[in-house]
């Protein structure tokens, strides 16, 4: 591997991670479902313009099947997290977010498992999806005999539903036909627009949210670079290694939330928060490691 994919790993593991810090930035002024449409929006247009730049030309008119799987595609991978991961940062600060999504692949393993009963996952698998249940609770228990549980339980149950809708989604990205990876997700980001849009309006007040300069610059990141470049980034380091070597962006993500939360925003990171960051992470690590020895095993 050479330094532009490793350069490639700590972009996209930055940029990720660094969508609680600029979530943080800006929930207090901002309601969660006009958030979540700004930034797919902003990912669409995006997009679009890094498609229409590249001179490719490739359509998916005509094919009825394949927008299904969009639509459900950007529910899943688009609409449903983001509203979740803005309304839970209303409770629960961005270091714990991090975490909590930094938990994403253990759900796809169990996922897995119910929608495809006949593939066979190694034991490590299970080993893994058991430590990483079991960082979860370490990250849960100080709170549930605290008065504060009940606040902090809503942000924890927002994240992790966030976190198990990206994990069905991407069962579902992977079922997709081969097409470029920037017109599939600007069609994706275009259907959470089109979701998001209509829905802001009948349950806020978009006209009503006033943010400062320096907020609506977070929000512009947040949607071209959260929701937007990086999915190309990530496109480029699979096509330039593999996708194995680009799944290494699940242990960067927690890291870059928690390093961006306590040292920028001045987060507090307790002992179990700590705790648990390591046992998921060696959870991700096992289950990796025996994705790795599967994929060598095969002809």
């Amino acid at each position: 591997m050479n330094r532009i994919n490793y350069l490639l790993l700590l972009g996209i593991g930055l940029i990720w991670g660094s969508q609680f810090f600029f979530v943080d930035l800006v929930i207090n002024s901002i309601t969660p479902i006009t958030l979540a449409a700004c930034k797919a929006l902003l990912g669409t247009i995006t997009l679009a313009t890094l498609h229409l730049f590249s001179g490719k030309k490739e359509r998916t008119q005509g094919q009825s099947g394949i927008w299904k799987s969009l639509i459900w595609i950007g529910v899943l991978e688009a609409v449903v997290p983001f509203i979740l991961i803005g309304w839970g940062q209303q409770y629960i600060n961005s270091s714990t977010a991090s975490i909590l999504l930094g938990t994403v692949p253990i759900f796809t393993i169990i996922f897995v498992k119910i929608f495809a009963p006949d593939e066979k996952l190694p034991f490590k698998k299970w080993i893994s999806v058991i430590m990483g249940f079991g960082g979860l609770c370490l990250l849960f228990a100080p709170d549930i005999s605290s008065i504060s549980f009940a606040g902090n339980f809503m942000g924890y149950v927002a994240l992790l539903g966030a976190s198990l809708s990206f994990a069905v989604s991407l069962l579902l990205i992977k079922r997709l036909p081969p097409m470029s990876s920037i017109v599939a997700m600007r069609n994706v980001l275009f259907v959470a627009s089109v979701i998001l849009l209509p829905l802001a309006f009948i349950f806020e007040d978009p006209l009503r949210v006033q943010l400062s300069w320096q907020q609506i610059l977070d929000v512009i990141i947040l949607g071209v670079l959260q929701a937007g470049i990086v999915y190309m980034l990530y496109n480029i380091l699979i096509r330039r290694t593999s996708a194995a070597f680009a799944s290494l962006t699940n242990y960067l993500v927690p890291l870059f939330g928690i390093l961006l939360g306590t040292v920028v925003l001045g987060d507090q990171l307790t002992w179990n928060a700590i705790a648990a960051l390591f046992v998921i992470l060696v959870s991700l690590a096992v289950g990796e490691k025996s994705q790795t020895a599967t994929s060598h095993q095969q002809p």
